[in-house]
């Protein structure tokens, strides 16, 4: 492990935008050119969503940095992709509420300096140059907060303005992964079948990242490979997978005949095929399982998804609401659609207590069901739990730990793939 790295900012679009723009973390000193090499590790970063706007994403740069670095002290040269995000909806139920206890606040830090005295006051102002009869007029306090509530509101609106819709995020981090395919020499990233990437993402990154994973024509459309072909392996680092529901889903999965899947499954084996032979059998176990309606699982152990628990849903909805405004039905939910995910070795590395034990959020943090639904139509897929909470695990040494694992495990891979090559 080295003690430090350093940090490069690149702009993928002409707009030289912060939030259109990656950081390349590199470890310091550089690994010694004797060592094996590592993987170039992809992360798309976490901001809920939100940060059309410089000022936005800086309130989390500070924790979305921490992910990179990690990853650089481990020695792996780290690509930190931001994209445009959404903006909080004027009139959605949350967004009221937050401004109503903001006004609130606010209000209550203005009484302890005015006192009941400075009310009155206010009153016999609204009174005599309004034109209302002092019996009439609304009190001090009241008129304050409706007219700070209304204010708040219409800078919501205008704050909102430029806000980017969800096909803009994923189009973003894909014309980020082009720039940096594009311009990997001058860059000084050694990309290469020696030098395979890792691409994934952390909270609503991971959500971003693993919609982008199963879209294969957004990487046809920017002259990529598919992702099964382009990247080594896929790493999700505390991700939001589920938008909405999917407790029924996942019982209605595993139900299913595993007689079924035998015919339509990826093949344990994809590895060892030829990279246009894992595409066109990838191809084909999409369309087989998209035309079954629901997704037939193998009998490999989907029996704890019969058990599943319903988390809550009231909080996830409001916020996605929130966020999405009208769109929110039509936000993706990569859980729904996990036969879409590529063949790859996929790793989740989750926090025991996402929210420091309450459960309010977990329906957005399904990484545990998402690995054995992936599990169930072959695909190699991992569940890391790691003693920590949703807003510490980057900066933690468990996730280091979980990490350096990772990186042992594609090494490992990669050299069992050129061993067998070389037979």
């Amino acid at each position: 492990m080295v003690s430090s790295c350093r940090k490069e900012r690149y702009y993928y679009t002409s707009n030289q935008l912060f939030e259109q723009s990656l950081d390349i973390y590199r470890p310091s000193p550089p690994p010694s050119a004797s060592s094996p090499p590592l993987p170039v590790v992809t992360l798309v970063v976490g901001s809920a969503w939100l940060g059309h706007r410089s000022i936005i994403y800086s309130g989390c740069s500070w924790w979305n940095s921490s992910g990179p670095k990690t990853v650089a002290k481990l020695g792996c040269t780290c690509v930190c992709i931001r994209h445009r995000g959404a903006f909080p909806k004027t009139f959605s139920p949350l967004s009221i509420l937050f401004v109503s206890i903001m006004v609130g606040l606010l209000m209550t830090l203005i009484n302890r300096f005015i006192g009941a005295d400075g009310w009155k006051v206010l009153e016999e102002i609204i009174a005599t140059n309004v034109g209302v009869e002092a019996k009439y007029a609304s009190s001090g306090q009241t008129s304050a907060f409706l007219l700070a509530f209304f204010m708040g509101l219409l800078a919501m609106e205008l704050a909102g303005n430029g806000s980017a819709s969800f096909d803009q995020m994923q189009n973003d981090v894909m014309d980020a992964l082009a720039y940096v395919e594009k311009n990997k020499k001058r860059l000084g990233l050694d990309i290469s079948s020696e030098i395979p990437i890792i691409f994934g993402g952390y909270s609503s990154g991971g959500h971003v990242a693993s919609c982008c994973a199963q879209e294969p024509n957004l990487w046809k459309q920017r002259n990529l490979p598919p992702p099964d072909i382009y990247c080594e392996s896929l790493l999700y680092i505390s991700p939001v997978l589920s938008t909405k529901p999917y407790v029924e889903m996942c019982r209605k999965v595993a139900s299913l005949s595993s007689s079924s899947l035998s015919t339509i499954s990826p093949s344990s084996s994809m590895p060892s095929l030829s990279p246009s032979e894992v595409s066109q059998q990838n191809a084909a176990a999409r369309k087989a399982l998209e035309k079954s309606s629901s997704s037939i699982t193998s009998s490999a152990s989907l029996s704890s998804l019969q058990s599943t628990y319903s988390p809550p849903s009231f909080l996830t909805s409001a916020l996605v609401k929130a966020i999405f405004g009208n769109a929110a039905a039509q936000t993706p939910s990569p859980i729904h659609t996990y036969h879409k995910s590529p063949s790859l070795p996929t790793t989740f590395v989750g926090c025991r207590k996402e929210m420091f034990g309450l459960n309010w959020l977990d329906l957005f943090f399904c990484s545990p069901t998402y690995s054995d639904l992936l599990k169930s139509i072959g695909i190699d897929s991992r569940y890391v739990a790691v003693e920590s909470d949703h807003w510490n695990i980057l900066n933690s040494t468990v996730l280091s730990d979980a990490l350096d694992e990772e990186i042992r495990l594609v090494q490992s891979r990669r050299h069992r793939k050129i061993s067998s090559k070389q037979k």
